[in-house]
Parts: C-alpha cells; structure tokens; sequence
C-alpha cells in the first residue's frame, strides 16, 4: 500500500508532538518524586498538597487555578496524594515541551511555507526537535517537572500564550484579507485574553506575557479593524479568566482547614492576591549585588542548554532580529522582563521565575540551527556530509542535556521528606503541640497530619505565623482543645502560648532555636525537641 504524500504530512505533524509527548512524559515519570519531597526547592509542597486536596487556600497568591485543577489529580488513583500532585507538574511539563515543539516550527513557517522544499521541512521539523529536546531536559525546567510547585502550570500558560501569537500571522496571510480569516484572529485573541485572566490564577508573573497579548491585539486591530463589539468580547474573555479568583472568597466562606488571610473580606483578599507576605523581595536586591546576579543569571542560561545550544541561540536571535525585527522585539522585550524580575527578586530561588525565559530562548535555538541548515546546505562541495554532520550534532545535543542533568534532578529514590514526616507523626502522641519555623517542617507535617494520618487531635503551629490574626483564627477553629492567650489585635506570642500549655499538653519543636534553649529546658528526642518545663532555666 503506497502512502500518500497529504497522509505522510499528517502523519509528521501529529506524530512528532505526540512522539515528543511521550518521550518527555515518560522520562519525567521516571526521575518523578515518589512523594512529597523538598528538593528542587519544593518547600511548599505540603501546603499546596493540603491545599488541593482539601479545597483550601494556600499560602499568596492563593493560586486559585492551580488548586482547581491540582484537586482533579488527587483523585487519580495513583501512589499517594503527593505523587499525583507531582504528576500534574509532569504532565504539564510534558505539554509545555510539545508546544515548544510546534511553536518553534510555527516560527520557522515563513521560512519554510507549504512552497517550501521538503528539504526545508525536514530541517525546520530537525531545528525545532532539537530546540524542544534541549528544553526538555534542561535542569530548571526538568527540576520543576518532577516534584508539587506551580512553575511547570505556569510555562504551560506561557506557551499557550505565545503558540497563539505565532499562529497569528497564518490568520492574517492571505491577500487581500479574507473575513473568516479575520474571525480566526479576533478568536485567537479572545482565547488568548481567557488563557492571560486564568494563568494569572495561577502565578501573577504571568503578567509579564502583557507585551505578547499587546502585539497580538496589535496586529489584529491594524489587519482587521478596530471593532467594538469585538474588544468587548476580548475583555469579557479576560475577566471570565480572571473569575477564578472567585474561588478565594467562596472557599474562606466555608472555612477551609488552609485559609491563608482569610480572603472572605476585602482586607484579606487584597493581601493575599497581592502577596503581601512577599513584596518586600521584589525588585529588593541590593544595587550592590546585581553585577553578581547578572553573571549567574548568564552562567544558569548558559547551563540549561550547554556552551553549543547557548550558541545556537545567540546565532538565532541575530537571525529572527534580522528576518522579523518586530516579532524579534516583542520576545527581546519579553525576555529582558523575565530575566530582570528573577535577577531583582531578593531569594535564592528566584532562578524559577526565568522558565519563561528559557521558553523564548529556546525558540532562538531552532531559529539558529534551522538557518545554520540552510547555510550549510548551500554550501557547495561537501554540503551533504556537513549537512549530515550537524545534523547529527543537533539530534546529540539534547541526548548530551540528558545525561549530564539525570542525575541532578532524578528524584525517583528521594523519601527525605517523607521518612521525616512518617518518623514525626510515630513519635509524637495526640493532644501535643508541634512548633514548627521553617517552611519545609511546617507545610511536611501539615500534609501528614491532615492528608495521610488524619491526626486532627495533633496541633501543629508555625511559629512565624502567630502574628497574623487570620492564622490564630484558624487555629482557634482547628484545635478548640488548645489555649491561644490573645492580644487586642487577635495574635499569640510564642510565650504565652507556651506558658498556657505547658502543663496540659506535651510540647515539641522541630527546630533548634537558641533564644528558646537559653530560656527554657529543651530535650532532643527523635527528630524533635520536647520542652521540659515552661519556667525559664535558671
């Protein structure tokens, strides 16, 4: 049976995506994290753990998008509720790897139209596996596609976003411009407004994407008119995305056992959205330390896709500049917005915030390995060997990313986290009090005690959130058995809380804390410090 050439380009356009699909799918459920974990900077894992599975509301921004569709695995029966969150990462991931994978090619389309050689499209497929493989398995994005965070929901949104904007010039090609093409574009930009509100419930840098969904409605109004009825619609889309902030005050209504700042009221919901417990790292950096930001921002780009793919992207950032400056500056702009947030944000997990980043650098990479094709192919003499010999290089490139970075981000074998919460919970009796102050102890045990066990007679407290009367409301409905001397202003001191249970309720610490140990008796047992008396040492 001969197989034509209309089905054998079908089957190409289908069957890399969904190769790639399952490649990225089925490494990233390999090296996936067995259960909950800290690696990888995952600290918030028990809390977005707990959060999801209970319909609550976890730390800011309260990423309301990604507890509605994080509460959709924890229902899949498989491993325990931590792997099926550590599932919905890899799954994303996978998905964002494929977009990259068509969106790179979309790229590539004018370059190589339908009038193309096929020797063309055989290389733009070639540069794009390449771009897409050396994503896959850098070590940020890989790191992130294995344990519970938001980052890998967060590159899948950006990669819808700007798949839609390089689908556009197909909208708008034909000559003069017909209407369906037209309503193609204008419902490309309303999908694009939808997806721009609802990833923003999911992490607010998506904000950053403002630029593309700007062009996109740029482009759109300069080839199409400027219609009312039609920007209405593109708003309505937006605040139908931005409607799932509606989950913030609903859940407070009923709650939740997670309810951080309580957002059932105006006061809460603004400083919980907002993030009010983390703008004082934005932009903060130190001027003093930005020189040193900006050298490792340029060793971390140069680590993802290795000194030849780092190469490759400069090479392609000088071509697409070149061919389609304005399409270039759009991306150029989106970058520099992505890559000077991460450099300005006073953490030292702030490297997570340039996924994006490394997305649009990764489109650099097919542009400059398609051109360098093209170049090579045109040479005359020994073209085809040279041809064959990068050709060979580009397919080797991500195998290389892969080997080097599998055992950095391999977490199939990490229990840390889990030995920790499993060996907390045996030692420590119902009726106790558990002080924790770091957020990998506390958000662990919250996931334990609540998921796992079920240990509701088992409070747990973390110390640095006393001082928040939304936190020791909470507390207050969750451990009615407990005494919570409050002030006028409705939080706990430490103190005072010790000095009330004390003699009710054992007591244990899961972190040493001088201050404390030069004040009370302390007593290492286990994994914790049980407090021996809550009157000063002498």
């Amino acid at each position: 049976m001969r197989i034509r050439p209309g089905w054998l380009q079908a089957l190409t356009r289908v069957g890399y995506p969904l190769l790639l699909f399952i490649l990225a799918l089925g490494l990233y459920g390999y090296t996936l994290a067995p259960t909950i974990t800290w690696q990888h900077d995952g600290y918030d894992a028990g809390d977005l753990i707990v959060a999801a599975h209970t319909l609550g509301i976890p730390h800011p921004t309260g990423y309301p998008t990604y507890m509605l569709l994080g509460k959709a695995f924890t229902c899949l029966p498989l491993g325990d509720v931590a792997y099926r969150m550590n599932l919905m990462s890899a799954v994303c991931a996978a998905l964002g790897t494929v977009l990259l994978y068509l969106s790179a090619r979309t790229l590539l389309q004018p370059l190589s139209s339908a009038s193309a050689l096929p020797l063309e499209q055989r290389y733009a497929s070639l540069a794009s596996w390449c771009a897409a493989g050396l994503f896959a398995t850098s070590r940020v994005f890989w790191s992130q596609a294995v344990i519970t965070e938001v980052y890998a929901l967060n590159c899948l949104f950006f990669a819808l976003l700007l798949f839609l904007l390089l689908q556009l010039p197909r909208h708008l090609a034909t000559q003069p411009l017909s209407a369906s093409g037209c309503r193609r574009a204008w419902r490309s930009l309303a999908l694009s407004g939808w997806l721009l509100g609802l990833s923003l419930g999911n992490h607010l840098t998506t904000m950053f994407t403002l630029p593309l969904v700007l062009f996109h409605a740029r482009l759109t109004a300069r080839h199409c008119g400027w219609r009312p009825t039609q920007w209405l619609r593109v708003l309505a889309t937006v605040a139908l995305g931005l409607s799932v902030y509606l989950y913030l005050p609903l859940r407070a209504g009923r709650q939740p056992l997670l309810n951080w700042g309580n957002p059932s009221n105006w006061r809460g919901f603004l400083w919980l959205v907002t993030g009010g417990i983390y703008r004082q790292y934005v932009l903060a950096l130190p001027l003093v330390y930005w020189p040193e930001r900006v050298l490792a921002w340029a060793i971390l780009l140069r680590q993802q896709f290795g000194l030849w793919g780092t190469a490759l992207g400069l090479f392609g950032a000088w071509q697409h500049a070149r061919r389609r400056p304005q399409q270039f500056g759009v991306l150029a702009l989106t970058f520099a917005i992505y890559s000077a947030y991460a450099i300005g944000y006073n953490t030292t997990d702030s490297y997570v915030y340039l996924l994006p980043a490394y997305f649009v650098y990764a489109l650099w990479i097919a542009q400059g390995a398609f051109c360098l094709l093209q170049m090579l192919n045109g040479v005359p003499g020994w073209r085809r060997q040279m041809v064959l010999l990068l050709s060979l290089v580009l397919l080797a490139l991500p195998l290389a990313s892969l080997l080097t970075n599998l055992p950095l981000v391999d977490l199939s074998e990490d229990y840390t986290a889990y030995d920790y919460g499993m060996q907390v919970l045996q030692q420590v009796p119902d009726g106790s009090l558990v002080v924790s102050a770091t957020d990998a102890h506390s958000f662990t045990l919250w996931y334990f005690a609540r998921v796992v066990a079920g240990r509701d007679q088992l409070a747990l407290l973390d110390r640095d959130l006393l001082g928040y009367d939304w936190y020791v409301a909470g507390l207050r409905q969750c451990y009615p058995w407990l005494e919570l001397p409050g002030d006028r202003a409705g939080t706990v001191s430490l103190e005072r809380l010790l000095e009330a249970n004390a003699g009710a309720h054992p007591i244990f610490f899961t972190d040493p804390d001088a201050g404390l140990m030069a004040r009370y008796r302390l007593q290492e047992q286990g994994r914790l410090y049980r407090l021996q008396t809550a009157a000063p040492s002498p």
